[in-house]
Protein backbone atom coordinates (compact mmCIF):
# COMPACT_ATOMS: atom_id res chain seq x y z
CA UNK A 1 0.00 0.00 0.00
CA UNK A 2 1.21 3.36 -0.71
CA UNK A 3 1.08 6.67 1.86
CA UNK A 4 -1.58 9.20 0.14
CA UNK A 5 -0.20 12.74 -0.26
CA UNK A 6 3.25 12.08 1.80
CA UNK A 7 1.15 11.09 4.42
CA UNK A 8 -0.90 13.69 5.18
CA UNK A 9 -4.04 12.10 5.49
CA UNK A 10 -2.35 9.94 7.68
CA UNK A 11 -1.19 12.72 10.23
CA UNK A 12 -4.87 14.55 9.92
CA UNK A 13 -6.17 11.52 11.28
CA UNK A 14 -4.03 11.67 14.30
CA UNK A 15 -4.65 14.90 15.15
CA UNK A 16 -8.29 14.39 14.23
CA UNK A 17 -8.24 11.78 16.77
CA UNK A 18 -5.54 13.42 19.11
CA UNK A 19 -3.76 10.72 19.69
CA UNK A 20 -0.11 10.65 19.76
CA UNK A 21 2.53 7.93 17.34
CA UNK A 22 2.88 6.32 21.11
CA UNK A 23 -1.00 6.14 21.75
CA UNK A 24 -1.74 4.96 17.79
CA UNK A 25 1.19 2.67 18.18
CA UNK A 26 -0.75 1.00 21.36
CA UNK A 27 -4.35 1.05 19.68
CA UNK A 28 -2.91 -0.88 16.86
CA UNK A 29 -2.34 -3.76 19.33
CA UNK A 30 -5.56 -3.93 19.89
CA UNK A 31 -7.19 -4.22 16.68
CA UNK A 32 -4.43 -6.31 15.57
CA UNK A 33 -5.97 -10.34 16.07
CA UNK A 34 -2.60 -11.36 16.97
CA UNK A 35 -2.13 -8.54 19.56
CA UNK A 36 1.17 -7.70 17.82
CA UNK A 37 -0.01 -3.80 16.26
CA UNK A 38 2.65 -1.31 14.29
CA UNK A 39 5.40 -0.11 15.75
CA UNK A 40 5.75 3.34 16.77
CA UNK A 41 8.96 3.40 14.50
CA UNK A 42 6.86 2.02 11.53
CA UNK A 43 4.25 4.81 12.05
CA UNK A 44 6.94 7.56 11.88
CA UNK A 45 7.94 6.50 8.70
CA UNK A 46 4.05 6.97 7.30
CA UNK A 47 3.76 10.31 8.91
CA UNK A 48 7.48 11.76 7.91
CA UNK A 49 7.84 14.35 5.59
CA UNK A 50 11.61 14.26 6.35
CA UNK A 51 14.30 11.42 4.90
CA UNK A 52 12.94 8.74 7.22
CA UNK A 53 9.25 9.18 5.45
CA UNK A 54 8.76 6.22 3.75
CA UNK A 55 6.00 5.68 0.88
CA UNK A 56 5.25 1.88 0.63
CA UNK A 57 3.56 -0.11 3.71
CA UNK A 58 2.33 -3.63 3.71
CA UNK A 59 -1.38 -4.16 3.79
CA UNK A 60 -1.74 -5.49 7.16
CA UNK A 61 0.51 -2.20 8.62
CA UNK A 62 -2.46 -0.09 6.48
CA UNK A 63 -5.19 -1.79 7.42
CA UNK A 64 -4.22 -2.10 11.27
CA UNK A 65 -3.32 1.79 10.93
CA UNK A 66 -6.51 2.36 9.32
CA UNK A 67 -8.74 0.62 11.97
CA UNK A 68 -7.04 2.30 14.81
CA UNK A 69 -7.78 5.38 13.43
CA UNK A 70 -11.34 4.27 12.50
CA UNK A 71 -10.81 5.55 8.82
CA UNK A 72 -11.21 3.39 5.71
CA UNK A 73 -8.00 2.31 4.52
CA UNK A 74 -8.43 4.14 0.85
CA UNK A 75 -8.62 7.56 2.84
CA UNK A 76 -5.07 6.64 4.09
CA UNK A 77 -3.51 4.38 1.49
CA UNK A 78 -3.45 3.44 -2.03
CA UNK A 79 -2.44 1.21 -4.15
CA UNK A 80 1.59 0.66 -4.83
CA UNK A 81 2.31 2.61 -8.18
CA UNK A 82 3.25 0.32 -10.80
Amino acid sequence: MHRLDNGQPIRDAIKQAGLSIERLAEKTKHVDPAGYGISQSAIGHMVSTGPSGRDSFSRRAADLVARALERPVQELFGPAPT
